[in-house]
């Protein structure tokens, strides 16, 4: 595919569309986004959710593969790996993500992705591995569902999403919430479709690092307490065109810092679609 050909399915992303990011350039393995500031897009301090930051990264990262990839060959082309570092935060602000294609194999792509502020350099960084193999797929041969999760008991719904806000937005909702464990569903709307009817990657990674969010502040003993998420690193072992649910567990708290394991399955069929780690700082009031 070339530049105008990626240009011209990125158009076509509902995903994209709904978070209201627009290409600022691209060439041949390299895409720049931009995202203007939007209150929907935000938290209910003002402050960019990171999970509109993980998504951009995603869009940006799968738009430079794409100017690489012979669609005519029929790929199969979808997200192996990503990984998000924030770095600093974006407070009523635009941003812009630059990808760029560091490596390609024949199969794989591997890109580094740089989220800048209108007034803060550097907002976050990203890794990504995204698979496009220059050939017809052939059948899987090794498949195996992975055992489902215990998912903590239903609770009282003491944590709430925003109305508004960038999870509201996505209709993302909590389902269970117990001490250290939250369980968030979201649905399979079109909103939510990347280029082939899936849900997209980008919502996925949204929903896993609100749900390793929530799964931290339900730890949280005092008011006036205030955090923000450090890092995430999710896999996707498969996709889905089904509503999905969120299961964070916090699995150690050092001192401030909260680490969680994140799976993210299908409602219906219990398909793991991804599946990954939320490191989350949570300062205490005092």
């Amino acid at each position: 595919m070339g530049v105008h050909e990626a240009h011209e399915r990125f158009a076509c992303l509902p995903f994209a569309a709904l978070l209201g990011v627009q290409v600022a350039d691209l060439s041949h393995e390299r895409a720049v986004l931009s995202l203007p500031y939007h209150t929907s897009n935000a938290n209910v301090t003002g402050v960019l959710h990171g999970g509109a930051t993980a998504s951009m990264i995603h869009l940006a990262g799968a738009l430079a593969a794409w100017t690489g990839i012979d669609w005519q060959a029929e790929p199969v082309a979808r997200t192996v790996d990503l990984s998000v570092q924030y770095l600093a935060a974006a407070l009523q602000e635009s941003i812009t993500a630059e990808a760029l294609v560091l490596r390609r194999g024949r199969d794989l792509f591997f890109l580094d992705v740089t989220v800048r502020g209108s007034t803060q350099p550097l907002i976050g960084k990203g890794l990504m591995i995204y698979r496009a193999p220059q050939y017809t797929a052939p059948p899987r041969l090794y498949t195996r569902s992975a055992p489902p999760l215990m998912l903590p008991p239903l609770s009282p719904r003491v944590l709430q999403t925003a109305e508004g806000d960038f999870t509201h937005k996505l209709q993302m909702a909590m389902a269970a919430h117990s001490r250290g464990s939250v369980r968030m569903t979201m649905p399979a709307a079109p909103m939510h479709a990347d280029e082939h009817g899936h849900v997209h990657a980008g919502a996925l990674a949204a929903l896993g690092d609100t749900a390793g969010t929530h799964a931290a502040w339900s730890l949280a003993q005092r008011d006036g307490s205030r955090g923000a998420t450090v890092g995430m690193q999710l896999s996707y072992p498969d996709v889905c065109q089904e509503d999905v649910v969120a299961t964070a567990q916090v699995e150690r708290r050092a001192e401030e810092l909260c680490y969680s394991t994140v799976q993210v399955r299908t409602v219906t069929t219990d398909t793991l679609v991804a599946m990954g780690t939320v490191s989350y700082r949570l300062l205490e009031g005092r």
